[in-house]
């Protein structure tokens, strides 16, 4: 009996002793095809663990995902795609994407359009193919709801007033929770309701509220207020054998040294604790599976700083550095943990850094807590709690690091002998993980103690 024909994956990834001849008579292509797919100038030459296109579908194909602000798919959007003199023109499905399509080469030019409410056209992409698939993801800025409002009274104001009290302090008391959402859900996502109502002066409006999750707000409902005093600071540093100043140092660098807590809204709502999402955490501790429909949230790459927007970056999920792969503002960390909340609770709470000292959720055993939901709640108390669940984590993190320089004589120093020592990067290296010289980790350090033990 002749031995069955390996089915080679595609993008095949090359191992040691293929060739091109060899991986083309396998694909059932010829050589010339994988030239071309993968502009390959010199057919002899292949690296192990290079990734080679074995078909025009993964070389030149790209699709593309239209998702609302809450990251929710768009569906029944107007598209046009354009590319090799051939326009596409149709609709998003359910899952807010459409059909995968194929270029000529890695040389065409593909612009994709969309139309918006006021029925114009609108080019969203203008771009050259490249090599490999391409998914490109298109993000409103906007919640999709159907609606259509009454007519403006003549006597009603065409613009509402400005808020008359704006909350400018935090205060120390957690403010009541909001009601759940009213009215009727959105086709593309059910924690997003709509409902008819009426403005402050009467005038008819359509009242958009989303459901956030329940876990979270129950978490975020501990908060008592107050900020760490003087006297706080050297009791837990005197507690650490360590510098007031160093504590403080960790603080700068970390949250900016700005207080650790901020509005859910604006100007109003709950005050939650300062906080970073990481993607690669949640890919990691989901096992992957959430990937391929929300690399935002879930990637096995962390996001990037906000510099490389727009930059070329393949180990990105579209080769592209977009908004979907830099870190923002505190609101989009927010948003993107209640999106992996809503997929993932535990995983999405030991994604994120919490509080003043950004201290992950995944070492909530490090700072005494066997559940990472007690953990969280700790850090939604107070800036009290926060500092003695750093003084925890301190005590009980594990020595990760030994003197570069001299390895074979250097025993390894633990967090908590960092701060004692004042060993800058031996207190990165524990707290900011091996890549702490990137950010230059060690330095801001000593420059933010060097500013407080002067003060």
């Amino acid at each position: 009996m002749p031995e069955p024909t390996e089915v080679l994956r595609d993008p095949y990834l090359v191992r040691d002793g293929d060739t091109l001849a060899g991986i083309a008579k396998r694909a059932d292509r010829s050589v010339k095809d994988l030239q071309r797919l993968n502009g390959l100038a010199n057919p002899h030459r292949l690296n192990v663990g290079q990734t080679l296109y074995l078909s025009e579908r993964t070389a030149f194909g790209f699709s593309a995902v239209f998702l609302d602000a809450l990251r929710c798919p768009i569906s029944n959007l107007p598209f046009r795609c354009e590319y090799d003199g051939r326009t596409v023109i149709g609709v998003t499905d359910e899952s807010g994407r459409i059909a995968h399509q194929i270029t000529r080469s890695a040389a065409s030019q593909v612009a994709v359009w969309v139309r918006t409410v006021e029925g114009n056209w609108t080019c969203l992409v203008d771009a050259v193919s490249g090599h490999g698939h391409k998914l490109l993801s298109f993000v409103s800025d906007a919640l999709v709801v159907d609606g259509r409002t009454e007519a403006h009274p003549p006597s009603a104001p065409t613009r509402l007033p400005e808020p008359t009290n704006p909350a400018a302090t935090p205060s120390k008391t957690q403010p009541t929770a909001p009601r759940p959402a009213q009215g009727t859900a959105a086709k593309n996502n059910r924690n997003v309701k709509k409902r008819p109502a009426k403005g402050p002066q009467g005038q008819p409006v359509i009242e958009v509220s989303v459901d956030l999750p329940a876990g979270l707000m129950a978490l975020f409902a501990w908060y008592e207020g107050g900020s760490i005093g003087d006297d706080e600071w050297e009791i837990i540093a005197d507690g650490l054998s360590c510098e007031p100043a160093v504590l403080r140092a960790i603080a700068r660098v970390e949250s900016g040294g700005r207080s650790s807590f901020w509005r859910l809204n604006s100007r109003d709502g709950a005050q939650i604790p300062a906080l970073v999402f990481e993607r690669h955490y949640f890919s990691r501790l989901t096992q992957g599976k959430y990937d391929n429909g929300h690399p935002d949230i879930a990637w096995p790459r962390s996001y990037r700083k906000n510099a490389e927007l727009g930059s070329r970056n393949m180990l990105m999920h579209d080769g592209t550095v977009d908004a979907d792969d830099v870190y923002g503002n505190y609101a989009r960390g927010y948003l993107r943990l209640i999106n992996a909340y809503r997929l993932a609770p535990e995983a999405a709470l030991k994604s994120c850094s919490w509080g003043k000292f950004q201290i992950m959720g995944e070492n909530h055993k490090l700072c005494g807590y066997d559940f990472v939901d007690n953990f969280v709640r700790e850090a939604c108390i107070s800036e009290h709690a926060q500092i003695k669940l750093l003084a925890a984590f301190i005590r009980r993190k594990a020595p990760a690091w030994k003197n570069p320089k001299n390895k074979a004589l250097g025993k390894e120093i633990s967090l908590w002998d960092a701060v004692k020592i004042k060993n800058w990067a031996a207190l990165a290296f524990n707290y900011n993980g091996p890549d702490y010289k990137t950010y230059r980790y060690d330095e801001m350090l000593r420059a933010a103690y060097e500013e407080y033990s002067k003060t």
